[in-house]
């Protein structure tokens, strides 16, 4: 027998309770998942507290993770390519996770505006930006210089 799902987003009596728990009981076992809460002002004026997935990155030589969607790149924590990421350390305490780690990765500062809430100078934009340019020339430079290499056996 043929079912449909006709799942509608915008419908909320159309919503899987057994499902997000269900889901939310599998990211508590990730060891660098976390919820943190941050006053969010609603369309009406009123400010609430919004609950917010992010992800922690663990110690030197483990894989960096994207604090918004847990991803992992193929860059690791402690080399120089932590420049090509912006990095926050949430020391509020109230990012408590099982991997140790308070440090967020994210791929640019409007990233992490827009995850959490919070703004960033265009100062600091700056000097990431400068900081990240420099890494990814520095990338470059080594690519044109490993390109040129020849191994004979």
């Amino acid at each position: 027998m043929y079912l449909e799902d006709n799942y509608n987003p915008a419908d909320p009596n159309d919503y899987d309770d057994e499902f997000d728990k269900m889901f939310d009981k599998s990211k508590k076992t990730d060891k660098g998942y976390n919820a943190v809460y941050r006053k969010v002002q609603s369309k009406d004026g009123r400010w609430k507290n919004k609950k917010i997935d992010v992800y922690t990155s663990s110690g030197v030589g483990t894989r960096i993770r994207d604090a918004e969607t847990g991803e992992y790149f193929p860059n690791y924590v402690g080399s120089k390519d932590e420049d090509l990421f912006y990095k926050v350390a949430l020391s509020t305490g109230e990012c408590i996770s099982i991997n140790g780690s308070n440090t967020l990765f994210y791929v640019s500062p409007q990233h992490y505006m827009n995850h959490l809430n919070v703004e960033v100078s265009p100062e600091r934009i700056a000097l990431w930006e400068e900081k990240r340019n420099a890494r990814l020339l520095e990338l470059k430079s080594s690519k044109r210089k490993n390109m040129g290499s020849v191994v004979v056996n």
